[in-house]
């Protein structure tokens, strides 16, 4: 077998690791040798459309458990990001961005959140209390706006629902205020509006934007169905017929302003969206689901028998925060939500509009072998492979969460003293790789000599599943590539996998590799750098239509080839 590895260079986004750490590089061999090989084969079969706006990201700004998400990245006395940080969103070329919650936005006035408010006390931005907690306001909306025209970013903004809903407002003063937040960043100076709105327009030309901003999306209210028992208790007579009532005060409201934008809503209660979709039909773009897998894992069983924690090794925790959200008969990664069968039935989108693998020892960490933002990383991967799965269904997903400071989902992690720079974290850069590298069409693959491994542990949320896949697989296609997205679940040891192709016309000569790779220890060790995961290329050369690879352990490899 005759072997060709060159190492190009690392991705642009990501800092360089030293070649000390002893990860394998990816092996290719020009002929298929192996019998026990994996193989993967790659079908001339679309099975759907891939949007690219499944690779968004959310940029929140919570106020609880220390975070404060956008906030953190906000240089003092001033609205501006720290640049080590304004530089990586910039690299990591989101489509879509979300803004600016999140549970608070339901407990917040918008109007905190831009200058010279009339008829507030001081110009300046007040300091919001969110269900009680503070938060300065300093990156508001210009700012966020702004930030999407400089990146190319669709922005989607949530509106407070809460304040119509349980008529913590009148209705039609809340769907009004609402209205207000649109009409402020997407309304035209000489466009005829209510004298309630107009003035709006006049405030944001004189906060520095004469011009109107882009907002693509508002998503009204965020996961709303927390309120459904004050609104059975509230209006007990109609609940249902009440959401409706207010939604539709809204959605009118809205379109009043900016007929152009496109509307997300909660995906429940799910009359209420059959109602709504049989009344407003393509006006809204997407019924929102949250998804996040496994929370606090507070006990570990096996059998329905407790598992003392520091009996797990690192290989065990590892297989069970790898299988995410759920697998399939092939051991491969599954999505499933109660609220995809109604919408394929009626016809109308899913927005998953926070996604994440989120969790964390809730007891006992100190006697974990492992607690590892990387194998949180890897998880993100095979959540994310899941929703391609689902990309019929699902045309929109923004990762929770962009910017924070010591939440373990942050995509890029802050100093909120700025005392070190901005780093990229694992579950950021997998995002960031399948964005940046992936085809417009979803392809079938078939998989032989597929091995698998038992999970028989559940935490949290997590499994047991009877049988997953050490690999899991998706292929994607666009006009002059196609590229095999692979996650190796194994803890230790290479996988050796075959790409059939044959399918298809590629060139041998342009095959490229992209891997994903890092470590399990979350702070560095002196000579590491901040991020425990990095991407780095590698080129290779094969004869014939079929590839052998050496996969390395708990990493990620794409195999681009030209067409």
């Amino acid at each position: 077998m005759s072997f060709l590895i060159l190492l190009l260079s690392l991705l642009f986004v990501f800092e360089g690791h030293s070649s000390a750490q002893g990860i394998p590089s990816v092996c290719a061999g020009d002929q298929t040798t192996l019998t026990d090989s994996l193989t993967i084969t790659v079908k001339n079969q679309v099975l759907h459309k891939l949007d690219p706006r499944l690779f968004g990201q959310f940029m929140e700004r919570p106020a609880f458990s220390g975070e404060i998400g956008a906030e953190a990245a906000v240089v003092p006395d001033t609205h501006r990001l720290q640049a080590k940080a304004e530089k990586l969103i910039r690299e990591m070329q989101i489509p879509v961005l979300r803004f600016p919650g999140g549970t608070d936005v339901d407990f917040q006035d918008w109007t905190d959140m831009v200058d010279d408010v009339p008829g507030r006390a001081e110009a300046a931005r007040p300091i919001s209390r969110p269900r009680g907690n503070p938060v300065s306001n300093a990156f508001g909306y210009d700012e966020f706006l702004q930030l999407c025209e400089r990146n190319g970013s669709e922005a989607i903004l949530v509106v407070n629902f809460r304040d119509g809903l349980l008529n913590v407002r009148p209705l039609e003063e809340a769907a009004a205020h609402a209205a207000a937040l649109v009409a402020y960043c997407t309304g035209v100076l000489d466009q005829k509006l209510p004298p309630s709105l107009a003035p709006w327009v006049r405030l944001r030309a004189k906060n520095g934007h004469p011009s109107p901003y882009r907002v693509n999306y508002i998503q009204i209210g965020n996961e709303t169905w927390m309120f459904n028992p004050e609104v059975e208790k509230g209006f007990s007579s109609d609940p249902l017929g009440h959401w409706h009532h207010c939604l539709r005060a809204y959605i009118k409201a809205i379109l009043a302003v900016d007929p152009t934008v496109k509307i997300i809503l909660d995906a429940q209660p799910a009359p209420v969206v059959v109602k709504v979709h049989e009344e407003f039909k393509d006006a809204i773009y997407g019924y929102a689901v949250h998804a996040y897998t496994p929370w606090g894992i507070g006990k570990v069983e096996k059998a329905g028998e407790v598992v003392e924690l520091a009996k797990l090794s690192a290989e065990e925790i590892w297989n069970a925060w790898v299988a995410v959200p759920a697998v399939d008969t092939k051991g491969q990664a599954l999505l499933e939500d109660h609220n995809f069968p109604q919408a394929r039935a009626l016809g109308y989108k899913i927005s998953m509009t926070e996604w994440n693998w989120n969790g964390w020892w809730a007891a006992n960490k100190d006697q974990a072998a492992l607690d590892s933002l990387f194998a949180k990383g890897i998880g993100a991967a095979s959540y994310l492979h899941a929703i391609l799965r689902q990309g019929d269904l699902i045309t929109l997903a923004t990762q929770s969460m962009l910017v924070g400071s010591c939440w373990p989902i942050d995509s890029i992690r802050v100093d909120k003293d700025n005392n070190r720079p901005a780093y990229m974290m694992p579950s950021g850069i997998v995002t960031t790789l399948y964005s940046q590298n992936h085809g417009a069409e979803m392809l079938a693959v078939d998989l032989s000599n597929a091995e698998f491994y038992h999970q028989p542990y559940k935490m949290g949320q997590l499994g047991p599943a009877e049988k997953v896949a050490y690999v899991d697989v998706i292929a994607t296609k666009s006009t002059r590539e196609l590229t095999v997205h692979m996650i190796n679940r194994r803890f230790a040891g290479n996988q050796t996998v075959a790409i059939d192709c044959s399918a298809f016309k590629v060139k041998p000569e342009a095959v490229e590799l992209l891997i994903l790779d890092g470590r399990l220890n979350d702070e560095p060790q002196p000579g590491e750098p901040s991020s425990p995961a990095r991407i780095r290329r590698e080129t290779i050369s094969f004869k014939g239509n079929r590839l052998e690879l050496e996969l390395p352990p708990r990493a990620i490899v794409f195999a681009k080839y030209s067409l």
